[in-house]
């Protein structure tokens, strides 16, 4: 149980009084020591779980981002699914991309673990069968309704438009059973009832020729129908859908067509078979899913987990029950809704089973990827089968034992080799000894994760979207892998909105936004190299497509049709340099939103080999374009940029590309100074930016606010020069444009403010990683702030800990930001300690990250700070506004000395050496 708020925050002002602080220069930093930072990170992040209660699994198959319990290592996802007594997992690569006919992220697999059939009244001795049907749709064949993967939003087999339609089963051998279950198409998609089937009757054969009628149903309005019958012992089964629908909506009368979700037979006679009682924790502190479910008639507790730095999927199965349960894994590829084209082959290797997936042929690559699994303990019966998309393994689980599915993940990527065999060799080099290495690296990884940084906002709410969203991130982005895009890496569908692409205005920047500020940088590392690889198109385009964006602009200044130099992004890309969403909507500020990552990279970290290699090259690539681009008013000797501020708008200086320009110009003055090079570009890059039109203001209701682009110029659907309601794109040049700050001068601020609170549009779908950074950012009443943003925690929050709406996913990680920025700020080269938080609220942080590459720590109890220790990594020079005001402050080097600081009004300033910590303390 989670220790009252006070203990935490008095452990640590504890330590403080005890070295000293508030007397003397201490010996030592005022941060807790390690051994008390994982004790306060198990209190914080320990108590904070996602919970489920009932095996719905609701929307764990999504064309966003699942609502279930979520793993992954950077490179391979796990879904949490399944149904009422067996157990699915959804495996994704973040890597496995089609190529064809477009780039999309696509689904790869599941691993399932269900009764084996035979074992008593809860299997469902229809999973796996061989299914035939008298017609069907292509993407949705007639083994989709007895795959054992049927989850919310769900569809399994769908036949062609006409009635009647048959579903055939080939059991394989003779079996018994007493009760068939349907899942018709609103069980899974609650809105399609007038898709559940209405008249249908049951056959059995034993030589699938001769038929017995054995059970008839007339006007079901049922989702699910689940009827006992006499015993029958025959191999082959037959569902006749005699009116497949409702024929309450047109499109059920006029396009008739079978759906069955799921097809199930039972030994039973029960009308549903004993589930047990079940619980589903989402474990963050330690990256695991731990279910406790019955199985087979069998209590179990599973703990399933993803190996840190190799493709390995881990569920250890512990009976809690009196006898053995035999149980079956099946290990498969492909997709609820699947792509066509796609091909999958699976086989037997010794005691491993292995299934592959190819994606579609054509111009663009193929890619392949594999899933191969095999049982750790346990007493594996028979050998392994597999047949199409599939690969089974039963084996027995004694009382009291454990049992481990062990899965290789392997492939991905653009034309790989078959790989098939590195699965099998990942999953095979296991053994008991091996899983628990692994496993104890998996749990120290997470640990040293979580200990980067932490903060104790004396607040349940804002703690659990703050741990869940860095959870979110940690499992989706590691340094060497595929970048993560609008949904991270879970993949449970072949159709992800928007093909799950990079959303260059805005959408997949914002997944790292508090990578830099949490002390998490590496986090961003393989955006960089996406950007990277997609380069020499978007050189191409800045120079031959530029036209597409407003051909009569375009073609009256640049009748070649683009620029000699510079970069353009459309919209949406994808790895390998491919383009996902080829639109501009009328904006060339892709760039910018792209580039203002690498510009925080270096400013927090002060990299300067990522500097010198990365981040000043693609600086200059971007700034180029716009030296081209912008026009040159000489009347008013001013630069002026025309462009989209909304997508299908069009204005004169746009207030998102404006600000993001200058702070790009901005950053690559000073890098060019920093790195001494290019000093005679200095004077062209200063001339645009001083002679650049201020952002743009309007009046709404009287008042002064922030417009789009200049007022009067704007057209397209919405010419006003704001859209209140809308997402606060006019002030994306506070964030992540950066030229409006906590230390700006307040009449500036107070007109953001004003715009906040013009705007309203806290609860905006697409405002949520904007709106609180930025109101955070010009001082915006921190109670009214926090209130806002819990508002929209506690009504938007799923089980899982994301945040929810119709159209987005991991991008929401971004208001960690927003969080970190009430706690610490750094603007103009000057920090501020808890610069937007409440009055008398108690708070701390440890390890966060500021810019010039300065790592912080401190503790506020009440409206009293505690203490402050930054190390400097870079050795740059420290501003800070004194959090004891009125007061002298002691600056002490931890390891010995002091450090005579200069103070000009309330900021104080000292030099520091790179690698060094300094306390300061109150006089």
């Amino acid at each position: 149980m989670k220790p009252p708020r006070r203990t935490i925050l008095a452990a640590a002002l504890a330590a403080a009084l005890a070295g000293g602080l508030l007397t003397a220069p201490p010996a030592s930093a005022a941060t807790p020591t390690p051994d008390q930072q994982w004790t306060q990170v198990q209190q914080l992040v320990g108590a904070i779980k996602g919970r489920w209660t009932n095996q719905a699994y609701t929307n764990s198959v999504s064309r966003t981002m699942p609502d279930t319990a979520l793993l992954g290592n950077g490179d391979i996802g796990v879904t949490s699914g399944g149904g009422d007594g067996y157990k699915t997992f959804y495996v994704s690569k973040g890597d496995f991309w089609t190529g064809n006919p477009g780039p999309s992220l696509v689904s790869l697999g599941a691993v399932s673990i269900t009764p084996a059939g035979g074992t008593g009244s809860s299997s469902n001795l229809a999973l796996g069968a061989t299914a035939t049907a008298s017609s069907s749709d292509g993407n949705f064949p007639p083994s989709r309704a007895v795959n054992g993967q049927w989850g919310s939003g769900y569809e399994g087999w769908v036949s062609a438009i006409g009635k009647p339609q048959t579903l055939t089963l080939d059991l394989g051998t003779a079996k018994t059973f007493t009760r068939y279950v349907l899942r018709h198409d609103a069980a899974a998609r609650p809105a399609e009832t007038a898709n559940n089937s209405k008249n249908f009757s049951l056959a059995v054969s034993s030589n699938n020729s001769t038929w017995t009628t054995v059970d008839t149903v007339s006007n079901n309005t049922a989702n699910v129908t689940d009827r006992t019958i006499g015993s029958q012992n025959v191999r082959y089964v037959r569902l006749t859908l005699t009116e497949p629908t409702q024929g309450t909506t047109s499109d059920s009368v006029s396009n008739p067509r079978a759906r069955i979700g799921q097809f199930e037979l039972y030994a039973g006679g029960t009308t549903t078979p004993p589930s047990g009682s079940f619980t589903e924790e989402q474990n963050i502190l330690k990256g695991d899913v731990d279910t406790s479910m019955t199985i087979g008639g069998t209590p179990v507790s599973m703990s399933t987990w993803t190996a840190p730095t190799s493709n390995v999927i881990v569920t250890r199965i512990r009976s809690l029950g009196s006898a053995t349960v035999r149980l079956q894994a099946q290990t498969s590829t492909g997709s609820p809704d699947p792509r066509s084209g796609f091909t999958s082959t699976s086989g037997v290797s010794g005691n491993t089973v292995w299934a592959t997936r190819q994606t579609a042929a054509g111009s663009r690559w193929v890619s392949r990827a594999s899933l191969a699994t095999r049982i750790v303990g346990g007493a594996q019966v028979g050998t392994p089968t597999a047949s199409g998309a599939a690969g089974k393994i039963v084996f027995d689980l004694p009382a009291g034992q454990t049992v481990s599915v062990v899965t290789g993940v392997a492939g991905g990527g653009q034309n790989p080799a078959d790989p098939a065999p590195s699965a099998r060799t990942v999953a095979e080099a296991q053994n008991a000894g091996s899983l628990d290495t692994l496993y104890t690296s998996h749990v120290e990884w997470w640990k040293q994760y979580w200990l980067k940084s932490y903060v104790d906002l004396d607040d349940d709410v804002l703690e659990k979207y703050y741990y869940g969203a860095l959870y979110l991130l940690g499992s989706a982005s590691r340094a060497g892998k595929t970048a993560p895009g609008l949904y991270g890496l879970w993949a449970t569908t072949d159709f992800p909105q928007f093909n799950g692409d990079m959303h260059l205005n805005y959408n997949w920047m914002a997944n790292f936004y508090s990578a830099y500020s949490s002390n998490r940088p590496e986090l961003a590392l393989p955006y960089y190299d996406l950007v990277a690889a997609y380069l020499p198109e978007a050189r191409r385009r800045a120079q031959q497509d530029l036209n597409r964006v407003k051909p009569d602009y375009i073609s009256r200044r640049f009748p070649s049709g683009g620029v000699p130099s510079g970069v353009l992004f459309p919209v949406g890309i994808a790895p390998f340099g491919a383009t996902a969403d080829d639109n501009y909507h009328q904006q060339v500020g892709n760039s910018l939103f792209t580039v203002t990552q690498y510009i925080s990279y270096y400013e927090y970290t002060q990299d300067r080999n990522f500097l010198s290699g990365k981040a000043y090259p693609f600086m200059k690539e971007v700034a180029a374009f716009f030296q081209n681009y912008l026009e040159f008013d000489s009347g008013a000797q001013r630069y002026t940029l025309w462009s989209g501020p909304h997508e299908g708008l069009w204005g004169r200086n746009s207030s998102p590309d404006l600000g993001m320009l200058k702070h790009l110009l901005t950053s690559l003055i000073s890098a060019s100074t920093e790195l001494n090079v290019d000093a005679s570009l200095r004077t062209t890059w200063q001339n645009i930016l001083t002679r650049l039109a201020p952002i743009p203001r309007s009046t709404y209701n009287g008042q002064t606010v922030y417009a789009l682009a200049d007022p009067g110029t704007i057209s397209g659907g919405d010419t006003r020069d704001i859209h209140p309601g809308d997402n606060t794109v006019n002030l994306e040049f506070i964030h992540p444009g950066e030229v409006l700050g906590i230390n700006s001068p307040a009449a500036d601020r107070q007109v953001a403010i004003t715009t906040l609170d013009a705007m309203n549009s806290w609860g905006q779908d697409n405002s949520f990683p904007k709106v609180f950074t930025q109101a955070a950012r010009v001082g915006y009443p921190a109670q009214s702030l926090v209130d806002r943003l819990k508002g929209q925690i506690n009504g938007r929050m799923a089980p899982n800990l994301r945040m929810t709406d119709p159209n987005h996913g991991l991008e929401k990680a971004g208001a960690v930001e927003a969080v970190n920025d009430m706690l610490l700020q750094s603007d103009g080269g000057i920090l501020r300690f808890f610069p937007v938080w409440p009055s008398g609220k108690s708070g701390s942080f440890v390890k966060l990250r500021a810019k010039d590459g300065l790592v912080v720590s401190s503790s506020r109890s009440g409206s009293q700070v505690g203490y402050v220790d930054i190390t400097s990594e870079a050795g740059k020079t420290v501003r800070f506004v004194n959090p004891w005001p009125g007061r002298s402050v002691t600056i002490a080097r931890v390891g010995g000395g002091t450090v005579a600081p200069s103070v000009s009004g309330d900021v104080v300033t000292f030099a520091t050496q790179a690698g060094s910590t300094y306390t300061v303390t109150p006089v």
